[in-house]
């Protein structure tokens, strides 16, 4: 059953990417995306390709798939290796502050910094202040322990969504204030550009092949403290690596597509749920279910109404009832 399981989750992305490609308010034939796929090698086979169709894919819904795809998979990989490394299956990089420092980065460069200074720089620095708060509090009264880890996420993240909030009632420019009111709902078509997809591929692939490596260590982690010190593993330099990590990649999400809810929290444990709790087998399969559960709630902000709905919006409504649902099975996986 876990093998026929963790095949499905595998196959959902190719399947769901490649579906997505033909979805929208002008449905394409499969055969014109296929075609269009392989134009970049053999342009001759997308000769019968009508012209407007060709730009329609490549344009405007390969990038768009393509960039929720990262998105989804920074998200999903990072709380799975969070809650992991935390041994709290309840936790997300909300708990670390990560958002909420990456959130009032972009917002700060939205509302009061100059027009090109790139919004994903600013929001990576504050998310790695964020971090850099939650473990030197942690370190100061709890010397790095789980549950001072835990505590002062919750109390940077307190402060990062008051200041955020700050910046918004400071924000002189209504036209700014907007975006970053729109921006905070989640959005892909922000980051459904070809640039914006090169740099968050240069940050988010690069972290998660380096959770890949590290998945194993996941699993000596949440085993506690004095078990990963008797293994030889320093679980305060590992945990710091690991949230590092996480901290980059969500920053990245966040800095193009804005807050994006419960992702992070509800993919890793349906993986589980499928898969079992080795986290050897968890990230990996996490990665897929991830990019593809994105991609289909992207699918439906688009294809849902006339207009686009905030994904962010989407993905709570969604996550929300499910998680009640899984949450009355996840006990037994976490014992």
């Amino acid at each position: 059953m876990r093998r026929l399981a963790g095949a499905l989750i595998l196959l959902s992305l190719p399947i769901v990417f490649f579906a997505s490609l033909m979805l929208g308010r002008y449905p394409i034939n499969p055969s014109f995306v296929l075609k269009a796929l392989i134009y970049p090698v053999n342009e001759g086979l997308a000769q019968s390709v009508p012209e407007p169709v060709l730009r329609i894919i490549l344009l405007y819904r390969l990038p768009r798939v393509a960039a929720a795809a990262l998105v989804g998979i920074a998200l999903s990989s990072s709380g799975a290796a969070l809650q992991a490394m935390l041994r709290n299956p309840l936790v997300s990089a909300h708990i670390l502050g990560i958002t909420s420092g990456a959130a009032f980065g972009a917002a700060l460069a939205i509302a009061l910094l100059p027009w090109n200074l790139p919004i994903e720089i600013v929001a990576i620095l504050f998310a790695i202040l964020a971090f850099v708060l939650v473990i030197s509090i942690a370190w100061s009264w709890g010397r790095g322990s789980i549950v001072s880890l835990v505590l002062s996420g919750v109390i940077v993240d307190a402060l990062f969504s008051a200041m955020l909030c700050l910046v918004k009632y400071l924000t002189p420019d209504p036209h700014r204030l907007a975006s970053i009111t729109f921006w905070l709902m989640g959005d892909i078509g922000q980051a459904a550009e070809w640039k914006d997809i090169e740099r968050m591929s240069l940050i988010i692939l690069p972290c998660t092949v380096a959770l890949l490596l590290l998945r194993w260590r996941l699993n000596i982690l949440s085993l506690g403290d004095e078990e990963a010190k008797a293994l030889g593993v320093n679980p305060i330099v590992e945990r710091g690596i690991v949230a590092t990590i996480c901290a980059i990649m969500v920053s990245a999400a966040v800095s193009y597509a804005g807050i994006i809810g419960w992702v992070g929290l509800l993919v890793p444990h349906i993986v589980r749920l499928a898969v079992g709790s080795d986290n050897r087998i968890v990230i990996p399969y996490t990665v897929f279910l991830g990019g593809s559960f994105m991609i289909m709630a992207d699918d439906l902000a688009r294809c849902l109404t006339s207009e686009v709905l905030p994904i962010g919006m989407l993905t709570t409504l969604m996550g929300a009832p499910l998680f009640i649902y899984l949450l009355r099975r996840a006990g037994r996986v976490w014992r």
